[in-house]
Parts: structure tokens; C-alpha cells; sequence
């Protein structure tokens, strides 16, 4: 069993200050990307992270479900957070990979930027719904 698939409370209690303990947990040249970032190196994800607390207010994570297999696991979560005392959700999937001391080497997140965010801004929503029924397929 490898360390972090044990310890998945670190993401879940997530705070400005336990994120100076990343290093208990991400690789120093650990992988990750998103919808936005796609970075290298234990040192700019948890400047991601900081930069969300910056930007977000009670950003947090729920999760639902997690599969582990080998030195790999896939979670399903919430993220929650709130901007100007409105509270938004993020749902989505983080694929993480360990490497031989349990330190995670790779993080990516999955999640539609469309559903999840894009459709939450009134302009955008318009924009985004219409490209998306010009797309799809006829139920017709």
C-alpha cells in the first residue's frame, strides 16, 4: 500500500497551512494539470494551490469516491468555494500517480470547464449552450 492512498485527508482538510506539507506527499518534480495549468515541480503546484486561497473564498473538497489500483487511484470530487458570497461547485475527477516511496508523481484533474463554469456566467452561457446544441447530436 502506498503512503497517500492512505492519507487522502491531506486534500479533503486542505488549507493554506498544511500546504506546507506538500512535500510529505507530491513528488519535487511531481506532474500536474487542468483545464488551465499544466505545470511542473512540488514548489508551483503549491503555489497553485496558495493562489486559489488568494482568489476563492472557503475553497474546499468533497469527495465521493476513490479507486486505487497499484500505484495509481482515481477520486471523484466536489470542489467547493464561493466568490463575492455567491457558492459555486465543481464536479470532477483527479487521476493521481504514485511512484515507488508513495509520493504522487502525477495529478491530473478532469472536469468540464463548460458544465461547471462556463455555464454559470450569463454571456458565456449563452454562447457556450449555443455551440453546444450546433454540435450535438439531432434527438429528432
Amino acid at each position: 500500500m502506498y503512503k497517500y492512498q492512505k492519507n487522502y485527508d491531506w486534500f479533503t482538510n486542505l488549507n493554506r497551512a498544511s500546504l506546507d506539507s506538500i512535500h510529505l506527499y507530491y513528488d519535487s518534480n511531481a506532474f500536474f494539470k487542468d483545464p488551465f495549468n499544466e505545470i511542473y515541480g512540488s514548489d508551483l503546484i503549491k503555489k497553485l494551490f496558495l493562489d486559489m486561497y488568494d482568489h476563492l473564498q472557503d475553497p474546499r473538497f468533497v469527495f465521493y469516491d476513490i479507486v486505487e489500483s497499484g500505484e495509481q487511484s482515481f477520486v471523484v470530487w466536489d470542489f467547493i468555494f464561493s466568490i463575492k458570497g455567491n457558492e459555486y461547485k465543481i464536479h470532477g475527477t483527479t487521476h493521481l500517480k504514485f511512484n515507488q516511496n508513495g509520493f504522487i508523481t502525477y495529478h491530473r484533474d478532469y472536469w468540464d470547464v463548460g458544465e461547471e463554469l462556463l455555464n454559470k456566467i450569463p454571456v458565456l452561457k449563452y454562447m457556450y449552450n449555443f455551440f453546444r446544441k450546433k454540435l450535438s447530436i439531432s434527438k429528432d
